[in-house]
């Protein structure tokens, strides 16, 4: 490809990628930053799904199920949050919702984990 072609093919994307409304946008760095904020601290944090789960089954129902079966949970929600922090951290140029509920694991530590669905755009 000649140097103009090149440079002409560059120019056309530049102005194609900043004419997209998703990039347009003035909330733009904002929202990617916090979809990769939020992507690395699932990737690094997941685990504390177990002491969540824990605590939370066993206040909803007792002991000794709140640690078995809060345990149990615990894995599939720290499996859930670590997959979905790395699709996070993955696609962050796209703005859209973070894939869990609550995005970081410490925000509303009294509910239960909930993925939503994939590639939602921000509005």
């Amino acid at each position: 490809m000649s140097r103009s072609t090149r440079t002409i093919f560059l120019s056309a994307t530049a102005a194609l990628v900043m004419s997209s409304p998703s990039m347009a946008s003035d909330n733009y760095g904002r929202d990617v930053g916090m979809k990769l904020g939020s992507g690395f601290s699932n990737i690094a944090l997941g685990w504390v799904e177990f002491p969540k789960n824990m605590i939370n089954t066993t206040n909803e129902t007792n002991v000794i199920f709140g640690l078995s079966g809060g345990f149990l949970k615990g894995g599939l929600h720290t499996l859930g949050r670590t997959a979905s922090g790395l699709v996070d951290v993955l696609t962050f140029p796209l703005p859209t919702e973070p894939i869990t509920r609550p995005p970081f694991v410490w925000e509303n530590f009294g509910v239960e984990t909930q993925y939503g669905p994939v590639f939602q755009m921000k509005d």
